[in-house]
């Protein structure tokens, strides 16, 4: 198979290890390969079918994880998890200052760069083909374990909140994510009792009452009140 048609596969990326010597000058004198990246790195090459969007993105980090292993040799198979998974899947409001996790089997970590793109990896020595989906060409973490990675690195309610009703939305029952909300016992104060959730139902119930529910006509009362000069 040619650069090209690896490529193609690749949503336009080219690991270095994945070409020769001459074949990256071919590439480069033709202008397959694109000089001027909008990611550079020294182990991996945008070409010209090369896109800019969120699942590009990740993409690009997971196939820099382990730069020296092609996509199809990889196994057991490393994925992208916590707020990454949750943002490729189009879940909550996931920030770009989220970290990127990639979950990995300890036998790839020697072959790892964890110098490109990636801000931690997580091993796993029992990675299993149902922990993950691919999703866009992308090997992603189900929802709920990725939604308790990002919760445990996030203190914003409304993020928290968002991404825990699209996770609802997506299929995750109203009990498997009261499971997962034991995470954030503790954090926010109930606007009515003055107290903090002690119970992941506690917590969802919050999310429930004060970010999905419409505001009445006092909270808009209220709003303005507190706008005002």
């Amino acid at each position: 198979m040619g650069y090209q048609e690896i490529a193609a596969r690749q949503r336009g990326f080219l690991l270095r290890s994945q070409l020769t010597e001459e074949e990256i000058k071919e590439a480069r004198e033709t202008g397959f390969i694109i000089n001027e990246h909008l990611l550079y790195t020294k182990q991996a090459f945008e070409t010209q079918l090369s896109g800019y969007s969120t699942s590009d993105t990740y993409y690009w980090a997971w196939l820099l994880a382990f730069p020296t292993i092609p996509p199809e040799q990889r196994n057991p198979m490393p994925y992208m998890a916590g707020s990454a998974a949750l943002r490729i899947r189009g879940i909550g409001r996931i920030g770009s200052g989220d970290p990127i996790y990639v979950v990995a089997p300890p036998e790839l970590m020697a072959y790892a760069d964890t110098t490109e793109g990636v801000s931690e990896f997580i091993v796993d020595d029992n990675i299993q083909p149902t922990d993950w989906s691919l999703i866009d060409n992308t090997p992603v973490e189900n929802i709920l374990p990725a939604l308790r990675k990002y919760l445990m690195t996030t203190d914003d309610f409304e993020d928290s909140a968002d991404a825990t009703l699209d996770a609802h939305y997506y299929g995750c029952s109203w009990d498997e994510l009261a499971e997962v909300l034991e995470v954030c016992t503790g954090q926010w104060t109930i606007y009515e009792t003055g107290e903090k959730a002690k119970t992941g139902r506690e917590v969802l119930d919050q999310f429930l009452n004060e970010y999905a529910s419409p505001a009445t006509s006092k909270d808009e009362e209220d709003n303005y009140d507190d706008d005002a000069p």
